[in-house]
């Protein structure tokens, strides 16, 4: 595999200090001694979150979030990672939206009552008690693929169809309006570990968001668009 070249890394010429930058990515991952997160995932994301950070949108950079919608939802596809001591400190199931599939998400908007989950990096914001109890804003950061977080009230919040139990009866979990929701047991701690200016980010595969990402194109490229303050 050519170095700065992988399935579902966006298309570029690789300079010298990009060959670095992809060697020093990989070498944290193979730190990190967790196979069932995929690798090009955390490439992607890395690339992302170095963006996010010299834009100095990041407050919180000891951590990022990737959620891996290329894994199927009986699966753990929900990796917390804390950067500092090179470790996955949470690993859990998470749910994708109604209108995104079945088992495994295939389909994604930003469109309000889409009813299906979203692609690219946000920024995590304050939690609050609501309608689905403890749950925590999320501004989207790539312009037109999920900017529209904050108006389709995109959050994250425990259901009970996200459990393993909920797996063993249907074969998958329950599926959201959209919301990427966490097992109630660990809800809440998940949230506490995250908030407030993290990186999140969900992957998939597809060609289209990962060429023409706001967050992942070159520095000189469109600026994503700056949260609005969550509180």
């Amino acid at each position: 595999m050519h170095p700065g070249q992988w399935q579902g890394q966006p298309n570029r010429n690789v300079s010298p200090g990009e060959n670095a930058l992809e060697n020093f990515i990989n070498q944290r991952y193979e730190s990190l001694h967790e196979p069932s997160l995929n690798q090009d995932a955390f490439h992607v994301a890395m690339l992302g979150f170095r963006s996010l950070c010299s834009k100095g949108l990041v407050f919180k950079d000891s951590l990022i979030t990737i959620i891996d919608y290329s894994l199927p939802s009986s699966d753990n596809r929900f990796f917390v990672i804390n950067l500092n001591q090179s470790k996955v400190v949470y690993k859990s199931l998470v749910s994708h939206g109604r209108n995104s599939g079945e088992l495994y998400a295939s389909r994604f908007s930003n469109k309000p009552q889409s009813h299906q989950s979203a692609l690219g990096f946000y920024i995590t914001g304050d939690p609050y008690y609501g309608a689905q109890g403890y749950s925590m804003k999320l501004a989207g950061i790539d312009t037109g693929y999920n900017d529209h977080a904050r108006i389709r009230s995109i959050v994250i919040h425990g259901a009970d169809y996200v459990t393993h139990q909920y797996v063993i009866r249907y074969g998958r979990l329950g599926r959201s309006f959209g919301c990427p929701a966490l097992p109630p047991a660990v809800n809440t701690e998940i949230i506490d570990c995250i908030k407030e200016g993290s990186v999140l980010f969900t992957y998939y595969p597809n060609q289209a968001y990962l060429n023409n990402s706001p967050v992942l194109g070159p520095l000189s490229a469109t600026q994503p668009a700056v949260p609005q303050p969550l509180h």
